[in-house]
């Protein structure tokens, strides 16, 4: 049995290193960050992507949160869709309870992953991100803390100090902290598991 993923660019450092243990996978899109800032095109993005893969797998997981458009997605497909309950990529890294709990600590914070604090600028500078700015207020009038997570990647030096320059250009308080969610780990799990069940079923019809 095939098992496929289809998931955010934002996380292709976490699911590369999870990928190492599940060989069962092989089948593998990610799609370009940054568009939960349109939910209708995201939406449309991500269902045509679930449906192409699923003439050639068997079980998807799709990595990504709700996203404010996602939730609920997998019912349209045809096969098994694995989609972590989580509100979006933070949640996943995080899981949704600690999530929640460093939002209610400070509810101004901008949490930076590895992939955050690569992509983060040049969304910033895009056409449609500006489109949300005010010359008053700017683009993050709300915020007053940076929280950068240690996802558990090599080189996380580097993705600190991109953290770091982005805070002092917001004029963000950096933060540090690690995540030990396994969210991550136990949906692609789930996958080799349904896989597994689907495979015993079709050998035992035969």
């Amino acid at each position: 049995m095939k098992i496929g993923i289809v998931a955010c660019k934002m996380m292709v450092r976490e699911i590369e290193i999870a990928l190492k243990k599940f060989p069962e996978i092989d089948e593998v899109v990610f799609l370009k960050e940054g568009e939960h800032i349109n939910p209708e095109r995201l939406q449309k993005q991500v269902l045509a992507h679930l449906k192409a893969m699923s003439k050639k797998v068997d079980v998807i997981f799709l990595g990504y949160g709700h996203c404010h458009s996602l939730k609920g997605i997998g019912d349209e497909i045809d096969i098994p869709v694995v989609h972590p309950e989580a509100d979006d990529c933070i949640g996943i890294m995080m899981t949704p309870q600690r999530y929640k709990d460093e939002v209610d600590k400070v509810p101004g914070t901008f949490f930076f992953t590895p992939g955050w604090a690569t992509n983060m600028k040049k969304m910033m500078n895009s056409e449609e991100a500006k489109s949300f700015e005010t010359p008053e207020k700017g683009l993050f009038p709300d915020y007053s803390r940076g929280l950068y997570i240690d996802t558990g990647i090599e080189n996380n030096e580097h993705y600190v100090k991109l953290a770091s320059e982005l805070c002092e250009t917001l004029n963000f308080k950096l933060e540090q902290t690690v995540t030990h969610s396994t969210i991550l780990h136990d949906s692609l799990a789930k996958c080799v598991e349904i896989a597994k069940k689907l495979e015993a079923t079709s050998k035992s019809v035969r």
